[in-house]
C-alpha cells in the first residue's frame, strides 16, 4: 500500500511538472490537455469509486496549488467529483472496451473544463466568457481523447503493478 501511494504521488507530481513546465510552451492556442484529469480517469476506471475520489482530491489539490490565478478548491471539487462519477460508472462499462475510455476522456475533459470555467464565471473572473468556455471545453476534451490511450495504458500498468489494498508480506 505504501509503494502504491509513493508511485501514484510521484506520477501526479511528474504530470503536474509536465503540465506546468512543458505544455505551456507548445503551440496549442491557449488550451492544453489536462493530464492530471486523465490520471484521475484511469485510476477511477481501473480501481473504482474510493481510489477515484482519493486520487481526484489529490490531483485537484495539486492543480489548485500550482495555478495561482484560480481560487483554491475549485479544481479539487471538480476532480473529486469526476473521480467519484467515473468510479461509480465503472461497473456498468465493458472491461475490455476500447471506446468507453476514449468517450469518457472526451466527456470528462469537456465537463471538468466547463465546471471549472463556470465556477470562475460565478466568482466574477472577467477573463472567462461563455465563448472561451465552450471553445476551451471542446479543445481540452479533444486533446484528452488523443492522449488517453497512452496515459490510461500507463496508469493501468501502474495500478496493476501496485494494486489497491495490497498487503505487505513478510517472508
Amino acid at each position: 500500500m505504501i509503494a502504491r501511494t509513493v508511485v501514484l504521488a510521484l506520477a501526479l507530481v511528474t504530470v503536474a511538472v509536465i503540465e506546468t513546465s512543458l505544455l505551456p510552451f507548445l503551440p496549442l492556442r491557449f488550451v492544453q490537455p489536462n493530464l492530471l484529469l486523465l490520471i484521475v480517469l484511469g485510476i477511477a476506471l481501473h480501481d473504482g469509486v474510493m481510489p477515484g475520489l482519493r486520487i481526484g482530491f489529490l490531483a485537484g489539490l495539486l492543480a489548485d496549488l500550482l495555478v495561482a490565478q484560480a481560487p483554491v478548491g475549485s479544481a479539487t471539487l471538480v476532480f473529486t467529483a469526476i473521480g467519484g462519477i467515473v468510479g461509480t460508472a465503472r461497473p456498468y462499462l465493458a472491461p475490455s472496451s476500447v471506446t468507453a475510455p476514449l468517450i469518457l476522456a472526451f466527456v470528462t475533459g469537456v465537463l471538468a473544463t466547463a465546471a471549472y470555467g463556470a465556477m470562475s464565471l460565478l466568482l466574477g473572473d472577467e477573463r472567462v466568457t461563455w465563448e472561451v468556455l465552450a471553445t476551451a471545453s471542446l479543445r481540452v476534451g479533444l486533446f484528452n481523447t488523443l492522449l488517453a490511450p497512452v496515459v490510461l495504458a500507463v496508469v493501468r500498468r501502474l495500478s496493476t503493478r501496485f494494486p489497491v489494498g495490497a498487503a505487505v508480506t513478510e517472508e
